[in-house]
Parts: structure tokens; sequence; C-alpha cells
């Protein structure tokens, strides 16, 4: 396709200005794949839907780690121990219902304390001992069962990758470094949980809850992915037939691709993308080390974590796609594509 060399290119070069910081990211896009198709004189290409990866539902997730059940007459044994209070606690109506962030605060206190109990209560018999000890092991071997549930499979932090129906603004006030902060110390928490208070917990998840950095990440993905390979198939197209140098020399046009490049893509919509992977990384490093830690088994959220992976590479693939063809468009008619 030639360009229509009149007009329409004078308008394009009085247009060049910088996109506004408030701009949310899907206009800076859209924004940015009608410059590329100004400049080539292209036709914006149909392109194929984006699915999200999409977190798994609840009950695939959710544990049921076995239920260990003391004699009422071995637990009067330990009354002299704060163990006993917490087997009230646990055998309560509330108890049995619990939310699995108040079930893991029982299950990590009573880890802490059946140990001291059975080093200062001298006089239980043996055969109580036994019962406690064997008790004790099978608490602590399904412990991560009780950290999965009240992590990975809480609702609070299924609301991180599932919410957000928008991307970001191309800048924003965000607390993007407070909300990761929030993720490295959920994923701290999980290598070391037996110190962590009910309320950290809570606090952590609340901070996680409160903001869907996670899915509005993956949202943001989606739209570049689209974007950029819309653009690549228009350059890509303009490289193969020399359309900016048809005669040999470039022509005026191409100078005005440049200024695309350089004014959008390398200064607004680039830097848009490093956020946008920052992000992303902020939630997803710290789910491979929590599923890393807790090392429990279930195909659900193996299988999220695999597509997130790969759902990200396609994301960076694109990016170094969009820069390469660009190169391309510019090697095509013997140019650089920066002035240097």
């Amino acid at each position: 396709m030639m360009l229509q060399r009149s007009f329409r290119f004078a308008t394009l070069t009085m247009a060049l200005a910088l996109v506004g910081c408030a701009q949310h990211g899907g206009d800076l896009l859209a924004d940015y794949v009608k410059r590329v198709s100004r400049v080539l004189d292209a036709d914006i290409p149909a392109v194929s839907p984006v699915d999200l990866p999409a977190y798994p539902p609840t009950r695939a997730l959710r544990q049921s780690p076995p239920e260990v059940q003391i004699d009422v007459l071995d637990a009067w044994s330990l009354r002299g121990c704060e163990v006993f209070t917490l087997m009230g606690e646990r055998n309560s109506i509330l108890g049995r219902v619990a939310d699995p962030l108040i079930r893991l605060d029982y299950e990590r206190r009573l880890l802490t304390l059946l140990p001291e109990c059975l080093k200062r209560e001298t006089d239980l018999d043996d055969e109580l001992i036994t019962e406690l000890e064997g008790i004790l092991e099978l608490k602590r071997e399904v412990f991560p069962q009780h950290l999965f549930n009240a992590t990975l499979a809480n609702p609070d932090y299924q609301s991180y990758w599932t919410g957000g129906s928008e991307g970001f603004a191309a800048e924003d006030e965000i607390d993007f470094e407070g909300y990761r902060a929030a993720q490295q110390a959920l994923a701290g928490y999980t290598k070391q949980p037996l110190p962590v208070t009910q309320s950290q917990w809570l606090g952590s998840m609340e901070r996680i809850a409160g903001y869907s950095m996670g899915g509005r990440s993956l949202t943001a993905m989606r739209s570049a992915i689209q974007a950029l390979e819309q653009s690549e198939q228009m350059l890509q197209a303009a490289a193969a037939d020399t359309r900016l140098c048809p005669m040999g020399p470039p022509l005026q046009e191409l100078g005005f691709a440049r200024n695309v490049m350089g004014n959008v893509f390398a200064r607004e919509v680039q830097p848009w993308l490093v956020s946008v992977d920052q992000r992303f990384l902020a939630g997803y490093d710290a789910l491979t080390s929590m599923t890393e830690t807790i090392n429990v088994e279930n195909p659900a959220i193996e299988a999220f974590e695999e597509e997130l992976a790969q759902y990200h590479d396609r994301f960076r693939a694109q990016i170094r796609q969009q820069v390469e063809a660009w190169q391309a468009l510019f090697n095509a008619c013997g140019e650089q594509a920066t002035d240097s």
C-alpha cells in the first residue's frame, strides 16, 4: 500500500505531542497503535483474543488435613498447660468453623505450646506421653496444609489475582512498594510461620486483598500483547514492501516514523510496560516462593503458576519483537532506528 503524502502527514506531525501522564494504559496503547497506523498508512489488523490466566477455584485448592482428637480425660491431664485452654478454643462452636487464618493460628500455637507442655508436666504417664508425641508429629506433618489453606486457598489472596478488570494508568499514585512489601511479607511468613502472630497474618492479607495488583497486571499485559501484536504486523508489512523507501532513498515519512518510535514507543509505552512487568513480578515472585516453601502438591495451583510463567514470557517476547520490528523497518531502507 503506497502512502498518501499530503495533508495526512502534516496533520500527523502536529499530533505528536506526548500523551498526558494520567492517560489510562489501554488508551496509551490504542493511541500508539493509531499513530503507527497513520505513519505507515496501514489498516489496523485484527488479532486473536488473549485469555487471562484464571486463578483456581477454592474447591480445587482447599486441603483437608486429618482431624486429631484427644480423649477428654487425657486432655484434663493437661489442665496445667496452656494447651488445655487451646483445646477448648478449638472444640468450641466458633472453633469448629474457624476461618483458615484463625485455624492456622490455633495449629501454630499448638505446635509451640505442646512440646513445652510435655517438658514441663513430669507427672504424665508414659502412655499419654506417647499419644501426645504421636499427635505432635502428625500435626507437624499436616501443618503445611493449614498454611496452604490460609494463604494460597484463601479467598482474600485469590482476589489479588482475580480482581481488577482494568489495567493501570500510564502514571499513577499507587503505592507499588507498599503492595510489593505486603507480598514479600506474606511469602516470608510462610518460611517461618510459627513466630508469626494472628494479627500479622490478618494485616498482611488485608493489605493484599485491598488492591488487586495481580489481576490488574494481567489485564494490562493482555492489552499490551494485543496492541503490540497489531503494531508489529503493520511494521513488518511496511518493512517487507519498503513503502517508506520505494525508490531506494528514504521518504520524508521515515522521519515521522522515527518520531513515533522515539517520542511515543520509547518515551511513553516502554516505561509503562516496565511498570506493568514490575507489578506482575511483585505477586508472581511471592507466589512461586510460597508454593516452593509450603510444598503441598496441588495440580491446580501448579497449573496456574505455569500458566502465569508462559503468559509473562509471551508479554516479554512481544516487547522484544516490537523493538525488532522497528529495527527491521529502518534496516529495510538502509537507515538506523535512531539518529545517532
